[in-house]
């Protein structure tokens, strides 16, 4: 695998963009992480019961310890800091085989696979990057990223109200972030916050004074946090680049957060349709085989095609970021695309199944649950929409908005 702080193309990846074929050591890497996921991580989580929510910390720490000896820790991480060192490409593939589990939200493997830093940090320099890239990778710490506020998150260059004001050699962060994942258990996060340049990208530790999170209880197992900064100092050494290129440091991790988005949906809608298939070809209803009945193959035929659609779509734009082109169309289409086949698909699974696609003993209602959040985080589906018709229709429409 090509190893760089800042992703570029991989040494196999073709001129040109087809589509068709994986080199053979990226394929072997795609089913090493399904193994794992087949043989570990689902027994692991079988064992919890229907009642569980999450993988309890003892678990996953022996999970962790897997993974981590088979090469699939911090799959995006640079290489040459401790991580797997996939460009993005890569982990598009490998992430459709490990999300194909229940607790696949908000990371892969529910965590086994180590949480890369944020990706705005490989631009902060040799002290950021000993002091937080190296650490997060060897001793597998948790981080946030923090850009959504009350005012609103799709629009972040007019809603962020929360500020940094310099003072001496240090900011004081002032403010209040929403819909935060892992505030509650980080050790520390990447904070956007309104300096007198504009917009600018912090990283704030936890254990700082000020600094209190509280869960919001929403649909999914997984709850986000309210994020509370009330005068928190830090150094200004924790200043990711400049003051006001916070948004533009932002753009790498957007595309980067749109894309493993678009490639989980795309595995749970795949393991979704394998479930479905296996439970038509054991059922039967009046005599004959669910397998035998034209709806449900034209649900499948559907789902499918949808699926591949998606899968195209993905690794077009992963293929295109790491060519080093704008990819921020493409993963916006990638990820709208993509997680409302994946919420079509195991909605239309579970009324295949019936009463047992309810039931918690299966992974199905968790996605459903999952990938109805997946529609409104990372860019809204109304707000891709928007971003695309803007890119298609061009001067006339922007000007307007």
């Amino acid at each position: 695998m090509i190893v760089t702080a800042v992703p570029r193309a991989p040494e196999n990846t073709p001129t040109t963009f087809s589509g068709f074929g994986l080199p053979d050591e990226l394929g072997a890497l795609r089913d090493l992480a399904g193994r794992f996921v087949r043989e570990q991580l689902r027994p692991a989580e079988d064992a919890l019961g229907p009642e569980a929510t999450a993988i309890p910390p003892e678990v996953l720490t022996e999970l962790r310890q897997r993974a981590r000896s088979l090469g699939l820790w911090c799959l995006d991480a640079p290489a040459e800091y401790g991580g797997a060192g996939l460009s993005a490409f890569e982990l598009v593939v490998v992430l459709e085989e490990a999300c194909k589990h229940r607790f696949c939200f908000p990371h892969a493997g529910a965590g086994s696979f180590g949480q890369s830093p944020p990706v705005v940090l490989y631009q902060g320099g040799p002290d950021i990057i000993e002091r937080f890239v190296r650490p997060t990778i060897e001793h597998g710490w948790t981080s946030f990223t923090a850009i959504a506020e009350e005012s609103g998150g799709s629009d972040p260059a007019r809603a962020i109200r929360t500020t940094a004001k310099r003072d001496g050699d240090h900011y004081v962060l002032s403010g209040r972030k929403m819909w935060i994942t892992n505030a509650e258990r980080a050790d520390y996060g990447v904070v956007y916050a309104r300096t007198d340049a504009g917009i600018g990208a912090f990283i704030v530790e936890t254990s700082r004074p000020g600094v209190a999170t509280s869960r919001i209880p929403v649909i999914r197992d997984h709850a986000p946090t309210e994020l509370v900064l009330d005068d928190v100092r830090i150094p200004a050494g924790n200043l990711v680049g400049q003051e006001g290129q916070g948004l533009t440091l932002a753009a790498s991790w957007l595309v980067r957060g749109r894309l493993t988005y678009a490639a989980r949906a795309v595995g749970i809608a795949d393991e979704a349709v394998r479930l479905a298939v296996e439970w038509m070809g054991t059922r039967s209803t009046f005599g004959a085989p669910l397998a035998t009945r034209q709806g449900l193959q034209w649900s499948i035929a559907d789902a499918v095609v949808e699926i591949n659609a998606g899968r195209w779509l993905t690794w077009q734009a992963a293929w295109k970021a790491d060519t080093g082109q704008d990819a921020r169309l493409e993963a916006a289409m990638a990820k709208l695309y993509c997680t409302e086949v994946g919420f079509r698909v195991v909605d239309s699974v579970m009324q295949i199944l019936g009463a047992m696609g309810m039931a918690r003993e299966l992974p199905l209602e968790s996605w459903f649950r999952d990938l109805r959040v997946a529609r409104v985080v990372e860019g809204t589906s109304e707000m891709l929409r928007s971003q695309i018709a803007r890119q298609v229709i061009g001067p006339a429409v922007k000007a307007k908005n």
